[in-house]
């Protein structure tokens, strides 16, 4: 979007978008799950007019539909492994290219985006930036992507007990009896 046209759009619509783009099926999932789909907020927010998915997916074919990338720029996110499972990255053919705080630039092929988009998203929990790579490119970069990293079994960590917490063990989650105090013979008179 140019910044000519960005200066006139409308502020609520800005707010909307920043704020996640929320459409009418997100709501209506989130106050399902929630067991709210029943109440008059949502009811009142479902018969005005929020946008639904299709009519995103309409403004972005307008400008262009998904972005293209250069193979140049077709690299594993570091971390990615980790995060995500590597037998759900070869099914969906996507490779995350990025992973920051609260987004992940995904390539996606054109035939499996929508698939890919939400599985990731529901992996990660973070919002997704699709963008169309090439599918070879895509499969050489899978093809290389090694195992996640193992734990090493070695036990717990061993740690050095404070007399506090060896008493606190001994007493109380050992069960161990305690003497009680003589008092002197001027107390309790």
């Amino acid at each position: 979007m140019s910044r000519r046209r960005r200066a006139h759009a409308p502020k609520g619509a800005l707010a909307s978008v920043a704020g996640g783009a929320v459409t009418s099926e997100r709501l209506a999932l989130a106050a399902q799950r929630e067991g709210r789909a029943g109440s008059p907020m949502v009811r009142s927010l479902l018969a005005q007019s929020l946008p639904c998915e299709a009519d995103l997916a309409r403004v972005y074919s307008t400008a262009g539909g998904i972005p293209r990338l250069d193979a140049s720029f077709l690299t594993l996110a570091s971390g990615a492994v980790r995060w995500l499972d590597a037998q759900l990255l070869r099914t969906l053919r996507c490779v995350p290219i990025a992973i920051m705080e609260d987004l992940c630039v995904l390539a996606v092929s054109e035939h499996n985006a929508l698939e890919a988009v939400r599985a990731v998203r529901a992996a990660l929990k973070r919002d997704i930036l699709p963008v169309l790579a090439d599918s070879q490119a895509m499969q050489s970069v899978l093809q290389h992507m090694g195992a996640p990293p193992r734990a090493v079994s070695g036990g717990g960590v061993r740690r050095k007990t404070s007399p506090v917490q060896a008493d606190f063990q001994r007493f109380v989650l050992g069960g161990e009896s305690l003497d009680p105090l003589p008092l002197p013979p001027s107390v309790g008179r």
